[in-house]
């Protein structure tokens, strides 16, 4: 068995027995809507196949868990790409999958996918997806051309600091 089935096996599992799978994603690919380590979010066992703007537990090839939303829902799998992420990863299957999102705890709320500024957020998003694209690749561009200049090298680590 493989890390990748037996890591999304334990979550089905938990899936299974209990109804619902809870946990705190770790990481800044879902922000600004999820806080790595901060917020906790609720997932539930999909009910057939998933629908554009779901947020997907999924597990990747080398087993990590990831959790993304669903930015096109193809014939035989589906298209994903995290809120803060300048990609989009192609071929997640329904065997992938572990869950989708059902809602998230922000501190002592609880948001659910049908809440009014939750939709508006998530409009928001996707019109906003080139505009976050060009940020962060011109980010990734500056980082690099800084790391290699040494006066620049210098400036680019007393700015990280403040």
């Amino acid at each position: 068995m493989s890390k990748q089935s037996a890591v999304r096996d334990e979550k089905r599992r938990v899936l299974e027995e209990v109804g619902v799978y809870v946990s705190t994603p770790l990481g800044k690919s879902m922000r600004p809507m999820l806080r790595g380590g901060r917020d906790n979010i609720l997932v539930e066992k999909p009910a057939g196949r998933l629908k554009k703007n779901d947020v997907a537990l999924y597990t990747r090839a080398d087993g990590t868990s990831v959790l993304h939303r669903v930015v096109r829902v193809r014939e035989h799998d589906y298209a994903m790409r995290g809120d803060n992420c300048d990609y989009t990863e192609y071929g997640i299957t329904d065997d992938d999958l572990v869950g989708v999102m059902t809602g998230f705890w922000r501190k002592d709320r609880f948001v659910t996918p049908d809440n009014r500024r939750y939709r508006l957020y998530i409009r928001f998003n996707r019109a906003t997806y080139p505009l976050r694209w060009l940020r962060i690749k011109t980010g990734k561009l500056l980082r690099r051309i800084g790391s290699r200049i040494p006066p620049l090298r210098w400036l680019w680590r007393k700015l990280r600091r403040r």
